[in-house]
């Protein structure tokens, strides 16, 4: 069982991936938060295998958050989502630690598939996201 815990601050996105993990055979939605900060305070006690995480979050962006958790939880693997195909906001999120970026727009089975991906040791990526970084 993949344990996947979202950072999301629109609730409607955030309640539809929980409802898309929850109802997937092999996956459990353990926990999701609204904001960085709340996910810097409680996130480790959940320790889950895969975080989605929106870059564009209130206050602490999604990106500084990975930062910091991925150095205290190295064997946590951070997925960003968001509507923003920047290659800048990639590399830096690359940076900070995350291994997969992903366009909220991607269909519900290419992201269950991301995660399965990405809890194999993949580097999951939009196309169009790939694309921009191979250019």
């Amino acid at each position: 069982m993949k344990t996947v815990l979202i950072v999301e601050d629109n609730e409607k996105i955030r309640e539809g991936l929980a409802i898309l993990i929850d109802g997937s055979a092999g996956f459990q939605c353990t926990e999701t938060f609204e904001t960085a900060e709340e996910a810097l305070r409680r996130l480790p006690a959940y320790k889950p295998d895969v975080v989605l995480m929106d870059i564009q979050l209130p206050r602490m962006s999604g990106i500084e958050c990975v930062e910091i958790l991925k150095q205290e939880h190295p064997n946590i693997q951070f997925m960003m989502l968001t509507v923003v195909e920047d290659h800048e906001l990639l590399f830096r999120s690359l940076e900070a630690g995350a291994t997969g970026y992903l366009l909220k727009m991607t269909a519900p089975e290419k992201l269950l598939e991301s995660i399965r991906e990405l809890y194999a040791g993949g580097a999951p990526m939009s196309g169009q996201i790939a694309r921009k970084l191979v250019a």
